[in-house]
């Protein structure tokens, strides 16, 4: 579906470049404020960064790749309209990407659908997102790649790199930001939670959340009583 000749250069990285692509990052813009816009951005662009250090990278879709990372927080922000009362924030996030490529961009076959769900679903789940498809564990790694920066394993984004991609799309406060967002999400809808990363938010930095009764192992031997 991709050729090479179409991409473009920004901050000294090589990004895919296609109607398909343009369109998510409109859409992206559309739904975000402009600290969670710059994320995905940022995200997509460390992702085609670190690929371009990995030569098994080459034969990945580049198009689904950055539709995944541009699309994955449409619902972290718990007033979002994709969010849902009784879903993972990961999970409402894919769910609203796939409902806009089927819309919007029939050429996308149901294994470039599946790629881009899965690239979302399992974005904060490393130790499944590694070992999927290289789509997905890029997405991961592209996404983790702007919370460490040049702290990434393995030397694949360098200072130089990060500062420079850090300019042209700034923090905005990132940090005070993500936290706000996921506490929001173990505050409003704290059963999402109790089963993934976001619990660590909430038991340190939410009143009144609690994991009393709600750990797997409390389910577990409660089921086998």
């Amino acid at each position: 579906m991709t050729t090479t000749q179409e991409t473009r250069v920004f901050a000294g990285v090589t990004l895919i470049d296609t109607p398909i692509v343009r369109a998510a990052l409109e859409f992206a813009r559309a739904h975000h404020d402009p600290m969670s816009f710059h994320h995905i951005y940022r995200s997509w662009i460390f992702g085609a960064l670190i690929a371009s250090k990995i030569p098994v990278y080459e034969s990945v879709d580049f198009e689904v790749h950055a539709v995944s990372a541009i699309l994955h927080d449409l619902a972290w922000d718990c007033t979002s309209v994709y969010a849902t009362n009784d879903k993972r924030f990961e999970v409402d996030s894919a769910n609203a990407a796939r409902e806009y490529l089927k819309r919007e961009v029939p050429e996308f076959d149901q294994r470039q659908l599946q790629m881009v769900w899965d690239s979302i679903a399992l974005h904060t789940t490393p130790s499944i997102a590694q070992h999927k498809e290289m789509e997905v564990a890029l997405c991961h790694m592209g996404i983790t790649g702007d919370f460490l920066g040049s702290g990434l394993p393995g030397g694949l984004i360098t200072k130089e790199e990060h500062s420079a991609i850090v300019k042209e799309l700034p923090l905005l406060d990132f940090k005070d930001s993500v936290k706000k967002l996921l506490c929001a999400l173990c505050k409003h809808k704290p059963e999402t939670t109790y089963d993934n990363f976001l619990r660590d938010f909430g038991e340190r930095f939410v009143d009144g959340y609690s994991m009393e009764s709600k750990t797997s192992v409390d389910i577990l031997m409660r089921a086998l009583d």
